[in-house]
């Protein structure tokens, strides 16, 4: 078994996506696992919607924008809105999105770990989805469902 991490700045646009696939390509693996980590600056901006959460301010703006990047990476990958990556994606907005809209009873360090954490599920579905787009056969895993046992 092999495992590659990709970095942010690896997979910062759809051009740095579609290389990694290229590379996955190459090796391919059976028994690859692949870890990726979130789009090159997802992490800072989820950081800002933390930020403005606490501060009351408009956290959902600045998830937007977020969204909006995600989107056009989508778009410049899977050309039209009619793939089942956005739906996948609007899920886990949606889990962000609820999150904004709670009272704030939850420490700073929870909603960061809880905000933060959907940048690699956003960049691994996408990454996993564009694989099978382009003929990579591969299995998506929440490693949040992951056990050592498995």
């Amino acid at each position: 078994m092999k495992v590659f991490k990709f970095g942010g700045a690896s997979v910062k646009d759809a051009n740095g996506i579609k290389n990694v696939a290229s590379i996955i390509e190459k090796y391919g693996e059976k028994n690859l696992v692949v870890v990726v980590s979130a789009t090159g600056k997802t992490t800072n901006a989820l950081e800002e919607v933390i930020h403005a959460y606490f501060k009351n301010e408009d956290a959902k703006a600045k998830f937007d924008i977020v969204k909006n990047n995600h989107h056009t990476i989508c778009k410049d990958l899977f050309g039209n809105e009619s793939h089942d990556v956005f739906d996948k994606l609007q899920n886990i907005y949606a889990e962000v999105d609820w999150q904004l809209e709670e009272d704030r009873k939850e420490s700073y360090n929870y909603v960061y770990d809880q905000i933060v954490s959907q940048g690699e599920l956003i960049s691994s579905v996408i990454l996993s989805a564009y694989l099978n787009e382009v003929g990579v056969a591969n299995t998506w895993l929440d490693v949040r469902d992951v056990n050592e046992n498995r």
